[in-house]
């Protein structure tokens, strides 16, 4: 295995290829801004499932070299750890106080486990930083506005196959489902203004207490809900839309791995391969939104050197991955090689430290 740290740099774009809605947590359903006019996702977006693509990936390839069922690879504990970096078992919390920090009981760790060296856990950076997804703000739309209708008013022979009783049933839910959303609109149109004047304000008392006006009327569309017949949620009503990136739109993307190695570059290379079977990003997929294509040129740069050089580019959509150049290719095939000697089970640098003074 090639001990040499390496620097690796993926620089290139992904293309949105459908309307892509992400929701962050106190962003109201909007995007993050930034001052130059543009805006992005986070990192995180596309390194979420960028990990849990590999664990799907490790899973079937190592049910492969070790001839064992797909089933019998991991347990739940391992697959939290690797899937998301969660010690559901609490094994490694003494860590949180420094009783087992030895640098070369980590880089053990990390030489045996690529895959918690490449993706992180708690207390345990990851070597991969993934930028953000920036684009310009021109490329914002709203999409997936429509209408949602009761299927009863919609194909009225349907009504046909209802008993007498059902059919009086269903008409005074109807009646009152329309007599409630006239002041469910009402209040939804007083909220969608106080969020527009909370973002025009800076001061934290004055965005709280729009909060707090939004909170007391979310409440009353929600006693007035439990009153109506029928479905507490409204069977009719119309769809706003999101805020989302255009298709067509191209966002700058950046991923850098971090003191590598051919070995943990091709396993980078297997989780885009396996992130291509369904390339998604974002929510509201049953509708069609998040899908993408990317094209990254991909750097490598040795300690002394005074600037990264090309090796080849990745390319990616549904169809599947394309790598172009040799030191791509043999990235790829260096991870198959080691992938039999890795301990993918191994997490805690006290468990580490124990193996490195018995190697």
């Amino acid at each position: 295995m090639n001990t040499t740290p390496l620097a690796y740099q993926l620089s290139g774009h992904i293309t949105a290829e459908a309307p892509i809605n992400v929701s962050y947590f106190g962003m109201d359903e909007r995007l993050p801004r930034t001052p130059h006019g543009q805006v992005f996702l986070n990192g995180g977006t596309l390194r979420g499932p960028l990990r849990k693509a590999g664990l799907n990936m490790l899973i079937r390839e190592l049910a492969n070299a070790h001839d064992k069922p797909e089933d019998r690879v991991f347990d739940r504990a391992q697959m939290y750890m690797l899937g998301e970096g969660i010690d559901i078992s609490r094994e490694i919390n003494n860590e949180a106080i420094g009783q087992s920090h030895d640098p070369r009981a980590e880089a053990y760790l990390r030489q045996a486990n690529p895959f918690m060296s490449l993706f992180g856990r708690w207390k345990l950076a990851g070597h991969l930083e993934v930028g953000p997804l920036l684009t310009s703000r021109d490329n914002l739309i709203t999409a997936g506005q429509g209408a949602r209708h009761d299927q009863f008013e919609h194909d009225a022979r349907l009504v046909t196959y209802l008993s007498e009783d059902e059919k009086d049933a269903l008409m005074s839910e109807m009646r009152s489902a329309r007599e409630s959303m006239v002041e469910i609109e009402a209040i939804r149109e007083q909220v969608r203004s106080l969020k527009a004047e909370s973002r025009q304000v800076e001061e934290k008392e004055a965005k709280q207490a729009f909060a707090k006006q939004i909170r007391e009327l979310d409440a009353q569309e929600k006693a007035i809900r439990k009153k109506r017949e029928g479905s507490e949620e409204s069977i009719k009503h119309p769809l706003v839309g999101y805020e989302a990136i255009a298709p067509g739109s191209q966002m700058q993307s950046r991923l850098r791995l971090i003191e590598g190695a051919p070995e943990l570059l091709g396993l980078l290379l297997h989780c885009l391969a396996e992130f291509s079977q369904r390339p998604r990003l974002g929510g509201h997929l049953a509708s069609g939104f998040g899908a993408i294509s990317a094209e990254w040129e991909v750097l490598q740069r040795a300690p002394g050197e005074r600037r990264a050089s090309p090796i080849g580019t990745v390319k990616l959509d549904d169809m599947g991955i394309q790598l172009e150049g040799d030191a791509l290719e043999a990235a790829w095939q260096a991870f198959l090689t080691a992938l039999p000697s890795y301990d993918f089970t191994l997490f805690a640098r006290l468990e580490a430290r124990k193996r490195w003074k018995q190697s």
